[in-house]
């Protein structure tokens, strides 16, 4: 069976992101605490996954092949719909480790921890857009006299990556600033982040290549895959401030200036 370059770098993209998201997970059973995870990054990054899922799941599974539209299909397969299931399902996970860590984990105690009120606002309005776009999707293809339109899918669903996007932006701000507050990142899973790092990574250059191999890389296969490409992009760049804050603090905990 033949595998092509693309297909080896989607499957090294979902297993770097996949596995990324278990160390988390064994960090707070080793140590028995979450303390290390910020209660508003979980929780947003839950959200973002579910808008995610939605729309590859709408791409996936709904693009109408067989129409006159001219418009370019965008390069998003069964991979990144593993990838968002599996990452849906570990954040879940990561708040069952939050919330009921003593019942369900045998944690030493449960962490007593609610959003702060800016996130709290910030969550609340991201799933009032969601709603209002979904229900104004919904009227629009079903006034729509050509049956299914892809252009109103598409539209609908680069506004969930946006969705999704501003919750990547906004949910490693409060993570950021809980590594700062504590200057130090113990049982913070930094090989975690080098994974991330990696299926970033891996993720952009097997769409460089789809694209390259469909249409070439232009402003326009840019634009029609600019979600895949802008997840891709906020990772890498906080991902590169978390290991910036290891090396730092791991440095000044060495000399011993903290306890």
């Amino acid at each position: 069976m033949d595998v092509s370059l693309d297909e080896v770098l989607g499957l090294v993209y979902v297993t770097a992101w996949s596995i990324s998201m278990y160390v988390p997970l064994i960090a707070n059973f080793k140590f028995r605490s979450t303390n290390a995870l910020s209660i508003d990054f979980v929780i947003l990054n839950t959200t973002g996954y579910f808008y995610l899922i939605y729309s590859v799941v709408l791409q996936v599974y709904y693009w109408q092949t067989e129409t006159t539209s001219l418009l370019e299909r965008p390069q998003v397969t069964k991979f990144d719909l593993w990838y968002c299931l599996h990452g849906f399902i570990i954040n879940l996970v990561l708040l069952s480790q939050i919330y009921y860590g003593k019942l369900l984990w045998n944690f030493e105690k449960n962490t007593k921890r609610r959003m702060k009120s800016i996130y709290q606002k910030v969550l609340i309005i991201s799933v009032s857009v969601f709603i209002f776009l979904t229900a104004r999707f919904y009227y629009f293809q079903s006034t729509n006299f050509n049956n299914w339109s892809n252009e109103l899918l598409l539209n609908y669903c680069n506004c969930l990556f946006l969705l999704k996007m501003s919750m990547s932006l906004i949910k490693y701000l409060p993570q950021v600033k809980y590594n700062f507050e504590r200057k130090s990142l113990k049982g913070f899973a930094v090989q975690g982040v080098i994974l991330d790092v990696v299926g970033g990574m891996a993720s952009l250059a097997q769409l460089i290549i789809q694209l390259n191999k469909s249409h070439g890389l232009n402003m326009h296969t840019v634009a029609t895959n600019f979600g895949k490409i802008g997840v891709a992009l906020v990772t890498l760049f906080f991902n590169a401030i978390f290991i910036s804050q290891w090396l730092i603090y791991e440095k000044i905990t060495s000399k011993g200036t903290l306890v």
